[in-house]
């Protein structure tokens, strides 16, 4: 019986070479690919896409899996755009895989995405946010909001929660997401306040003295920092070390990481975009939620977490209206998608491959956690 049977999840390279494994027709092979740092901050937040992913499997297989077959993840942790996109490669050419789950970040999905749009396997991305990225081609859909909509939320909460007259960005020049969503927050910010100056560094870097030096002369009433977990963690922790008071505002590259590498005194009272939350979780995420802290033992679940969830129930609603394992059906299946409703919100799609009407939340660090605040969507 199906229902017996476990999730098991493989290492890319054992899934290649293993004899057994291509001969087997009683699997269906979901490929999960992200992006995993090797740096600090993975003492904080780890492969929470592949963790989602791997409790959706998990709960499938139980009810007995999809058309006969159990789900096979193949983790596709990737420390590099280069690992990433050899790993896709070996992954097309071992003609396994019905559909893809991920990338997690912009650049991973900017660069994975037009390879499987060729090899026409549907790809789903949890959180890629930049808007080109579904503009790849007609297999590439995601999860999440865009650029767009995190920018323009969070100036609106800056000038209308906040009070903000004035703003600082400072942004990860050499980053794709950390560019595009501050284009759209100087956008919205500057229609009725004004943004004092723009301020860059690299994703590597390490000391932000000199630019934040600038942001205490200035004294504005917000700085934007849509950053990563590790870079903005390490610029809220000297801001706070040279005594700036200002509020911080990040975009969804915050969340649990950045927390971390900040500390929770460094973290507290700034304020976040993000996709999902369980302050702010619906019915339907008790059971995402449960099964969470048993399996992995943390209480802070990670949106990514959620929202990778969500797209691998999604796939599998796609592959049981197609009733096959045809991919060119099974991406119809998808693009078709009406109201399905997951834990992170209902989603039908655009023509672009975008979820329609997703909202956002706005999170909070506090006592050394983060605290829901408020739902947030475009008027």
């Amino acid at each position: 019986m199906m229902n017996t049977m476990r999730l098991f999840v493989l290492p890319v390279l054992a899934v290649l070479g293993s004899a057994s494994l291509s001969a087997a027709d009683d699997s269906l092979y979901l490929y999960v690919t992200y992006g995993q740092t090797l740096t600090a901050i993975k003492s904080f937040i780890t492969a929470e896409d592949m963790r989602g992913a791997s409790i959706a499997a998990e709960q499938i297989n139980e009810a007995g899996g999809l058309l006969g077959k159990k789900i096979v993840l193949i983790d596709g942790v990737a420390t590099s755009l280069d690992s990433a996109k050899a790993q896709a490669l070996e992954q097309i050419a071992g003609n396994r895989i019905t559909a893809v789950v991920g990338a997690n970040t912009s650049n991973f999905s900017m660069l994975v995405g037009p390879l499987f749009q060729e090899a026409g396997i549907p790809m789903v991305s949890p959180i890629a946010t930049l808007p080109a990225v579904t503009a790849i081609g007609n297999y590439v859909f995601r999860m999440c909001f865009t650029d767009p909509l995190q920018g323009t939320l969070m100036a609106r909460f800056a000038r209308e929660d906040l009070g903000a007259k004035t703003a600082v960005i400072l942004k990860k020049a050499d980053d794709i997401f950390s560019n595009s969503v501050s284009e759209y927050f100087e956008r919205e910010f500057s229609r009725t306040g004004t943004l004092l100056w723009t301020g860059t560094y690299l994703g590597d870097d390490s000391d932000f003295t000199a630019q934040l030096t600038r942001i205490k002369e200035l004294n504005p009433d917000a700085v934007f920092v849509p950053g990563h977990g590790q870079d903005s963690g390490r610029i809220l922790k000297q801001s706070h070390a040279m005594g700036i008071k200002t509020v911080f505002l990040g975009a969804d590259g915050w969340g649990k990481g950045a927390l971390g590498i900040a500390g929770p005194e460094a973290a507290e009272g700034n304020y976040f975009a993000n996709h999902w939350h369980l302050g702010a979780a619906s019915a339907g995420s008790e059971e995402f939620i449960r099964r969470y802290r048993a399996k992995y033992g943390e209480d802070q679940i990670a949106a990514s977490a959620a929202l990778a969830y969500d797209a691998v129930f999604l796939i599998a609603d796609a592959i049981r209206r197609a009733g096959s394992l045809d991919r060119s059906r099974i991406r119809d299946a998808i693009a078709d998608t009406r109201a399905f409703t997951g834990i992170t919100g209902s989603i039908s799609f655009d023509e672009q491959g975008d979820p329609v009407g997703k909202q956002g939340v706005i999170l909070k660090y506090r006592d050394g956690g983060i605290a829901f605040e408020k739902t947030l969507r475009l008027r």
